[in-house]
């Protein structure tokens, strides 16, 4: 069939414009702004696409396929309020990777060419754009693929000029063959791998590359360090060593490209190797426990208050979490120039994390275990390595009501993050969610180092929702924050933290007025078994619960798996944060008269050994049941005409209320998954194998039970997902099962969509597919 639009209440929503991209500069008194597009085309999705190693690689451009960047890119003076645009650049053209360099005098970004990326820049102070180079970036792995090395010396990843594109043998030579390693280890089910000598071929020709070092200023350019695949680059804090990692061969054709064989050095600024780090094998044999690691040096990072100090960890319990271990990662430094041996530093009982730079004595690093939801947060003091560090904070991350938020960090005049300090460097900053049983009110808090005594600073208080973003570099009084309320669109603001004074920075109008008034309301109620549930109901502008009749009701959810029914029934939401509108979420049907229920708890307990998978489908009956009584009971609902939907792991739970319960005229289910038989090695929060468990997966499989689906089901589906475990064979076999028992259902399958949908066409299909459903009962 052609492609169809829905109805015009709800295709009015879909083309709204976005929030521009706001980049702001180290002075924090300029900012790059520039427009987002909508949606592509049909057509722009349909340009030439590679599928390999895990990658959707452009072949024309050696760039990720299906992204075109910003358009219309102009810099904002926050002193005089005023807009110009950049000079010198292409009528129409769109743009990547927009950067400051260190001192924030120049701009840097790529112009998106029909051939490829092209470096350039320009001075802030006449915003006069030249070119540096030609158009032969290769950024067919992402990432930015320039950095600044100084404010006008520019490291450039380029196509290797010595590789030679692949051509297909025409005569078939012989069946591709592979076999195991003997070895036990899992794997999810990742897609786009490679499947034959050709195709690493191909991926080692559009995935190599060269680095230039290129004067800004001169516009000369040469070659620096080695070719090869280049999956990381990384500049000392004082720009004399690079940590670069080379992804080596053989490559896997069990797993992505980021979980190849792979090396890591340091390089000096001439590009010549001062130390090979460490080389690592293919990630291919894991422990299947979340929170299994490889036994070689890993997370290498610079210490960001220190001119040249490397930092890794190394796991002292195998890899495994299951095995028992006082402390399960040791850090360990090395400093330039990089000839002694390691030092060992820090041990930690849980999983290493993450840590923040501040200065010798004081570092922040935080571990983690899955099985517990537990994660700590350490003081530690990085000049003396052997000192046993001190708890901060000890939470379990699904209690949203506790959580004590995260420590801040600014970008220090070397590039590199470091913790924001105050009061002389005796107390940090933290920034919260402000999570409550009123609603969500973020924060930001003084931390006194010495005493662990906090003092809140600020706070959002209704009828705004408020979110600090981030603080000066130069200026930490000041920090950036976001506004908005239900009837209002965010805008940002310059606060000064400590006399409240205020700058307003943008002034963005209500992008859909025809639906400011709708009603909002946050619905709380609970299961039969006690457990706390909560949800979004959204009503039409004129709706009146109890007086009007009841309205047709799409419920919308996405599953989550918690330890603690305490914690599930937590409320991590504001009543007063503006009403979002994506096409791609429920709320488009209010336009068309439908009440939406978004977002509506979907939680699955598992307290202490209990998996949560292993009443999945009671839980999932009981969220379900309370939510459709809560609304009948209020008048909201006409239970004749309650429909449920969701995407990805909503789409599963979908299918799985449609059999196992009798509530709904009809579900929506996209991309989803149904057999879990075919993600063998553990889906979502399950970690466990379909060996290990057999009956928990065939029993969490709906299509297993498509002979009990006897409300109608829509099936959507991207005919390209790329997401692991969603095949497109998901929806087809589910739909093929449904024809075969005589059930009502309906496949739609949209050409050249992944998991998420991106062009116009297909979201205004997939409406109209969502509205016609609907309306059969309706």
């Amino acid at each position: 069939m052609h492609y169809q639009t829905p109805s015009a209440a709800i295709a009015d929503l879909v083309n709204l414009k976005p929030d521009p991209l706001m980049l702001f500069g180290p002075d924090r008194k300029h900012i790059v702004m520039a427009d987002r597009p909508n949606y592509p085309s049909i057509e722009e999705l349909r340009e030439p696409k590679l599928k390999l190693a895990g990658r959707l690689i452009n072949p024309d451009t050696f760039t990720p396929h299906g992204h075109r960047g910003y358009f219309d890119p102009r810099v904002r003076n926050l002193d005089t309020e005023e807009e110009l645009p950049l000079r010198g650049v292409p009528a129409g053209a769109y743009f990547r990777y927009f950067n400051w360099s260190p001192n924030g005098k120049r701009i840097a970004f790529c112009l998106a060419t029909p051939t490829g990326l092209q470096l350039w820049s320009c001075s802030i102070d006449d915003l006069e754009c030249t070119p540096h180079g030609e158009a032969t970036i290769n950024n067919s792995l992402g990432g930015s693929p320039f950095d600044f090395v100084n404010d006008n010396t520019y490291l450039i990843r380029r196509r290797n000029p010595a590789a030679v594109r692949p051509v297909k043998e025409k005569k078939v030579l012989g069946p591709n063959v592979r076999d195991t390693s003997g070895k036990e280890g899992s794997n999810r089910t990742y897609t786009n791998l490679l499947q034959t000598q050709y195709d690493v071929d191909l991926f080692r020709y559009y995935s190599s590359g060269q680095l230039y070092l290129h004067d800004g200023v001169s516009g000369t350019e040469e070659k620096w360090g080695s070719a090869g695949i280049i999956a990381g680059l990384a500049a000392s804090p004082n720009y004399k060593y690079f940590l670069v990692t080379f992804v080596e061969e053989p490559f896997s054709f069990n797993v992505p490209y980021d979980k190849f064989a792979d090396r890591v050095e340091i390089l000096d600024e001439h590009g010549e190797r001062v130390v090979l780090l460490e080389e690592r094998p293919t990630m291919e044999h894991l422990p299947p426990a979340f929170g299994s690691v490889i036994t070689e040096r890993r997370r290498f990072t610079w210490r960001s208050d220190h001119p040249a100090q490397v930092f890794w960890t190394k796991a002292l319990d195998a890899g495994d979490p299951r095995n028992e271990a006082d402390f399960r990662d040791q850090l360990y430094a090395l400093t330039e120039p990089f000839t002694g041996e390691p030092e060992p530093s820090v041990k930690l009982p849980l999983r290493y994390g993450a840590v923040g730079w501040c200065r010798g004595d004081l570092a922040i690093i935080v571990d983690w275990s899955w099985k517990e939801r537990r994660q700590v947060t350490r003081r530690w003091w990085p000049d003396e390595p052997t000192r046993e560090p001190v708890i901060m904070y000890d939470v379990n991350w699904e209690d949203s009501y506790n959580d004590p938020g995260s420590f801040v960090s600014i970008t220090n005049p070397q590039d590199h993050n470091v913790l924001l300090t105050r009061d002389q460097g005796k107390k940090l900053v933290l920034t919260g969610s402000g999570h409550g049983p009123a609603g969500t009110q973020p924060f930001v808090d003084e931390y006194d180092i010495a005493t662990g005594a906090t003092e809140r600073l600020w706070q959002s208080t209704p009828p705004h929702f408020e979110r600090p973003l981030f603080f000066l570099d130069q200026h930490p009084d000041y920090f950036i924050l976001a506004r908005e309320q239900k009837t209002e669109r965010p805008n940002y603001f310059l606060r000064q933290i400590l006399t409240g004074e205020e700058t307003q920075l943008t002034h963005f109008e209500h992008p859909y007025p025809q639906l400011r008034d709708a009603n909002y309301e946050k619905v709380q109620y609970a299961r039969t078994d006690g457990v706390k549930l909560s949800g979004e109901l959204h009503t039409p502008q004129h709706f009146k619960a109890g007086e009007d009749a009841p309205l047709p009701i799409l419920l919308w959810a996405y599953p989550q798996e918690y330890k603690d029914a305490d914690n599930a029934g937590q409320v991590t939401t504001s009543p007063h944060q503006f009403t979002r509108i994506s096409p791609l979420a429920p709320l488009p049907f209010l336009a068309a008269g439908f009440a939406v229920f978004d977002d509506f708890a979907m939680p699955i307990v598992g307290e202490g050994d209990v998996e949560p998978n292993e009443t999945f489908v009671e839980q999932v009956r009981m969220n379900a049941e309370a939510a459709v009584k809560t609304l009948v009971d209020a008048g909201v609902a006409d239970p004749e005409r309650i429909y449920v939907g969701g995407h990805s792991y909503g789409a599963f739970m979908t299918a799985h209320l449609l059999a196992h319960t009798d509530l709904f005229a009809g579900g929506i289910a996209r991309s989803g998954a149904y057999n879990r038989t075919l993600t063998p090695f553990g889906f979502q929060a399950e970690e466990r194998s379909l060996w290990e468990v057999p009956d928990t997966y065939i029993k969490l499989s709906p299509f297993m039970y498509a002979d009990k689906i006897d409300a109608p089901l829509l099936l959507i589906h991207g005919e390209e997902d790329s997401n692991s475990g969603t095949y497109p064979v998901q929806s087809r076999r589910l739909f093929k099962a449904l024809n075969a028992l005589g059930k009502t259902a309906r496949l739609c399958l949209l050409p050249y969509e992944d998991h998420g949908y991106a062009a116009e066409e297909s979201i205004l299909h997939m409406l109209w597919e969502m509205e016609t459903w609907m309306s059969k009962k309706a």
